[in-house]
């Protein structure tokens, strides 16, 4: 070989091998210190890409493991709240077992029935409250969100659901709306009632009477009506005073006629003259004859004093007497001198005995014109009645002193005018002397000056006595059903009753001041609070009605009672009640129509494409299957409209045509929980948990205030525990599968864990003897590399020698 100076290529060679050995050694050095084989892909271009997508498997499947422990928490939180439902809904079933047990009152299922209520609330609560990360697990949202352009559909959420947005078509054919009779409402003795029953000349009752009250010993007249003459339009033109004769009580034997009877002074006020005989006389005799007269005033029923009056003997073809009160000084309350004239004549064989008596009515008169309708006054007269005894006219010649006017609030006043009628009982001899109040409705004149305007007409007047049928104006307290067999009233302490119905409860209080038209209005504003009401004011105003005129058949036949609904179908219309046991008890409810549900078609369409979805008929109100996952709950009014019929006297339904024309529409988005249980894409595991409050559950309306409705719950609560347990068996199949499943992971991390360590990981024993190899062949590179640089200096050595 050629010694040289410039190219040492010995040297070279050295140093080539040098590096190739140093940059062995770094790599070696490199694995060693990181513990792995590839740290760079030009390590092992295709180990690498097989190390990472095993890796990326590996912390897939490592957090896919988590994912399911986060779900079985997830279930576990919603599996521990459905336990405490599970356990309310026990209690519930319990209670209502213990509620339908016939041992207990009505008092006693109040108390139940409160714990009832707060068993569903906190049903409900645990519904909308129960959360895993803010998300709710029980009210239906963690499975599926809807909204509906009508409140008359609705939706539960039952499970996975097909969302989209929904046509929905109702046909609905009428079902019908419970009805309730009570007992018959009876006068207990002692007690009177009044009530207008009929319509005067006019065909309807035009008078501003609306209504009458508070009667006091007015004779009872079966179907012989008093009629209440109104008089008030136009202009009264001055009338003088009128006197007639009523009614005689003569004793066996007695035989005598009133005739010639005038009134020359009455000093302007109305009411009745009583005459009673003090002293006798025979046909033939000539000695004059005294009398006993006294005035009763028919507006204050003051009644006068007797003053003492001498008959005269007038030489007649028979027997005639007359009479002149006003030199006896017989006066009216107000302190006027009365004078009226008449005769009285003994037939050929008759006689007048001592306390024989004659009735007269004594009309007033009016001083001077007067409109008196437009200024709110008029006159009253009762008229008819069971012995056709007609009352004087009553004059009301002061402004509003019958009518007031309508001062424009929302309150209907009404002014109460008392007025009196006697009666002479041609049996016994006696005076009775009753009174009655008459309430006059506010109306104003349409004069510049307001003043009331009082209607004329006339209208029938029904009085009853004890053991017949109360009328509207009848105290409660004054009812016999109301009062035991102890005497005892049971509205001697303020009565509460609760009406429950719609899913809700609202309480009515009763007292004994109040009458049976208090009573009806309280119940219809109770019943239309519940939501059972109507749109229609004709409707609801028959929601609770008094029989004070019956018909001759249907509902209304039994006078006295009152008949009790709802103006919804089926059982979303069906009322209970509750309170004392006696009141209960005295209402006596019977249920005299069951309500039955519509029969509805519903029919459902996509609402973008018109694409039938499916068709189905429900008589329950919901409707399940033909959109997956829901459930559609159809309000009973839905497709339905209800009138009042005047003619059969009942609210009735039927096809609301317009409604059947409406389109209703749902929109539904899935919003179920999907679990990730994979490495990968569709390897997820979808829970749906059901709306599982007490609308979800079917237990709403659940009532044990009744032993009929605590033992028609018992099946509802079964239904509502079955749903219940199915749900926490479907949870606890998922918290089983997802206990495998994470274990399944595991095992499939583990395994290509170690597949991927295989590939990445460094043999460390294998590398240290390359490690050390490299090492040793560094050393000996580094000694030559040396050597070779000293070649160099042998060509000097030559040039020196």
């Amino acid at each position: 070989m050629a010694l040289t100076i410039y190219q040492n290529v010995m040297s070279l060679n050295t140093q080539r091998y040098l590096g190739q050995t140093q940059n062995q050694l770094s790599k070696s050095l490199e694995r060693l210190s990181s513990g792995l084989r590839i740290n760079h892909a030009a390590d092992d271009a295709s180990g690498l890409a097989i190390s990472e997508k095993l890796r990326g498997q590996i912390t897939g499947l490592k957090r896919a493991s988590m994912n399911a422990q986060d779900g079985i928490s997830m279930l576990q939180t919603a599996e521990g709240a459905l336990g405490e439902v599970s356990s309310m809904l026990q209690r519930m079933r319990e209670l209502a077992v213990q509620a339908a047990n016939g041992t207990y009152t009505s008092n006693d299922r109040i108390e139940i029935q409160k714990e009832v209520d707060q068993l569903k609330d906190e049903i409900d609560r645990i519904s909308t409250s129960t959360e895993f990360n803010t998300k709710k697990l029980l009210n239906g949202d963690g499975t599926a969100l809807w909204s509906s352009s009508s409140d008359k559909i609705k939706a539960i959420i039952r499970d996975n659901v097909a969302e989209g947005n929904y046509k929905i078509e109702l046909n609905t054919q009428a079902g019908q709306n419970q009805v309730f009779k009570t007992d018959i409402m009876t006068l207990k003795d002692g007690i009177i009632g009044a009530e207008i029953v009929t319509s005067g000349a006019s065909g309807g009752n035009l008078t501003n009477v609306s209504f009458v009250s508070d009667p006091e010993t007015m004779p009872t007249t079966g179907t012989a009506y008093f009629s209440v003459v109104i008089s008030g339009n136009g202009v009264v033109a001055t009338s003088s005073s009128t006197v007639q004769t009523l009614a005689y009580y003569g004793q066996p034997g007695s035989s005598f006629l009133v005739s010639n009877v005038t009134a020359a002074s009455t000093g302007g006020r109305s009411g009745y003259i009583e005459v009673e005989f003090t002293s006798g006389a025979e046909a033939g005799d000539t000695a004059s004859v005294t009398l006993n007269v006294r005035f009763i005033d028919a507006l204050t029923g003051t009644v006068g004093q007797w003053v003492k009056v001498t008959a005269a003997y007038t030489a007649l073809t028979s027997s005639t007497y007359t009479v002149d009160t006003a030199a006896a000084g017989l006066q009216n309350s107000a302190g006027n001198t009365i004078d009226i004239d008449f005769s009285f004549t003994l037939s050929a064989s008759g006689s007048v005995q001592t306390g024989d008596k004659v009735l007269f009515s004594l009309s007033g008169g009016v001083a001077a014109d007067g409109n008196y309708a437009g200024s709110g006054g008029g006159s009253i007269q009762i008229t008819g009645g069971p012995v056709g005894q007609n009352g004087p006219t009553i004059y009301f010649t002061a402004q509003n002193s019958l009518t007031p006017p309508d001062n424009g609030d929302t309150i209907t006043d009404y002014n109460q005018v008392k007025v009196y009628y006697a009666q002479l009982n041609t049996q016994t001899g006696n005076l009775d002397l009753g009174n009655i109040t008459l309430n006059f409705k506010e109306l104003s004149n349409d004069q510049a000056t307001p003043n009331g305007r009082t209607m004329t007409d006339a209208f029938d007047l029904d009085v009853t006595g004890a053991g017949e049928a109360a009328t509207t104006t009848t105290k409660l307290k004054d009812i016999s059903v109301f009062t035991d067999a102890d005497g005892n009233n049971i509205f001697s302490n303020k009565q509460e009753l609760t009406l429950w119905g719609n899913g809700k409860s609202t309480t009515i209080y009763l007292q004994g001041d109040d009458t049976i038209a208090d009573l009806e209005k309280k119940l219809e504003e109770a019943i239309v609070k519940l939501g059972m009401g109507s749109d229609s004011a004709s409707v609801n105003s028959h929601l609770v009605d008094y029989v004070s005129m019956p018909s001759n058949s249907g509902p209304r036949s039994v006078k006295g009672t009152f008949i009790i609904q709802t103006a919804l179908t089926g059982e979303q219309g069906e009322l209970a009640f509750s309170g004392d046991q006696a009141l209960i008890d005295a209402f006596s409810l019977a249920q005299i129509q069951e309500s039955k549900n519509n029969t509805t078609t519903v029919t459902v369409k996509d609402a973008h494409t018109g694409k039938l979805i499916g068709v189905d008929e429900t008589s329950d109100d919901r409707v399940y299957g033909i959109i997956d996952g829901v459930e559609i709950v159809i309000d009973s009014r839905a497709g339905v409209t209800e009138v009042w019929n005047p003619v059969t006297q009942k609210i009735e339904f039927a096809t609301d045509t317009s409604a059947a024309a409406k389109e209703h529409f749902l929109h539904v988005v899935d919003n179920s929980t999907d679990l990730q249980i994979g490495a990968n894409q569709g390897q997820a595991l979808s829970v749906s948990i059901p709306q599982l409050d007490v609308v979800g559950l079917g237990i709403e309306n659940i009532t044990l205030v009744s032993q009929s409705l605590a033992q028609r719950a018992i099946p509802d609560i079964d239904a509502a525990l079955n749903k219940v347990v199915t749900v926490r068996a479907t949870i606890g199949a998922q918290i089983n599968r997802l206990e495998y499943t994470i274990t399944n992971l595991d095992t499939a991390r583990e395994n290509m864990t170690a597949a991927e360590s295989r590939i990445r990981d460094l043999d460390v024993a294998d590398e240290m003897a390359t490690f050390t190899r490299y090492q040793i062949l560094s050393q000996s590179g580094t000694a030559m590399l040396a050597q070779a640089n000293q070649i160099p200096q042998m060509a000097l050595q030559l040039l020196q020698g």
